[in-house]
């Protein structure tokens, strides 16, 4: 007689990536359970929103027991959390490809173009709306700001500043704060001019180098 397999015990990889058995999972067992639950999530949370999404049908989509889901995610907080680690590091990404030889205004209007630009697609605005849910709260914006990739794009404009400012002459006092302009400049235009502009790619792009050319000619202030 053939025995019928669980769902919750059925293999969530391609192939045989993941094969059920008894004691600890191998490594890639681990790794294709996790990948299977990282799936789930960002879709269940894409389609139904964050209140909707329930652990119970992130499981049941993956095909693991909700047990080894809470064991890897405490709260549905964390697992979106988790979900948006994987898609952070992609939007927060410096271009490839400037040299050495470029100075401080043209690699900040490159990454201020590029901040713009990823800030504006639907898959970014559609998980800053499940962010702004999860972490309603006032008191919370340190935790949105963070989970959204806010705080690392802050990080990459201050080692710019840091790193290429002195070759350009302009040796600032206070990076952090220089980073901090450039950022409200751009979430000020990402966040109430966007949404009526119908080339959001080209009009981005061309507020973003706007903006770090009016930064650059306060230079003294830095």
């Amino acid at each position: 007689m053939t025995k019928t397999v669980p769902q919750s015990e059925a293999s969530i990889a391609e192939g045989d990536a993941f094969a059920p058995k008894r004691g600890r999972p191998t490594a890639d067992q681990s790794a294709a359970i996790e990948r299977s639950i990282r799936d789930a999530a960002t879709q269940a949370f894409l389609s139904a929103g964050y209140e909707r999404t329930s652990m119970e049908a992130v499981a049941a989509q993956a095909g693991v027991p909700k047990s080894t889901l809470y064991k890897r995610y405490p709260d549905k907080r964390a697992l979106l959390r988790a979900v948006l680690s994987d898609r952070v590091s992609a939007w927060c990404e410096i271009e490839r490809g400037h040299g050495p030889e470029d100075d401080i205004e043209t690699r900040l209007k490159r990454l201020a173009a590029n901040i713009v630009l990823h800030a504006t697609t639907p898959e970014v605005q559609a998980f800053w709306a499940l962010v702004s849910t999860a972490w309603s709260e006032p008191e919370q914006a340190s935790e949105r700001q963070d989970a959204i990739g806010y705080t690392k794009m802050m990080d990459g404009l201050e080692k710019e500043i840091r790193q290429f400012g002195p070759p350009s002459g302009i040796v600032a006092r206070d990076p952090r704060r220089v980073a901090t302009a450039l950022m409200a400049m751009l979430g000020g235009w990402i966040e109430y001019v966007a949404p009526t502009t119908p080339d959001r790619g080209r009009e981005g792009e061309r507020f973003a180098h706007a903006a770090v050319e009016m930064l650059m000619r306060g230079t003294a202030a830095w």
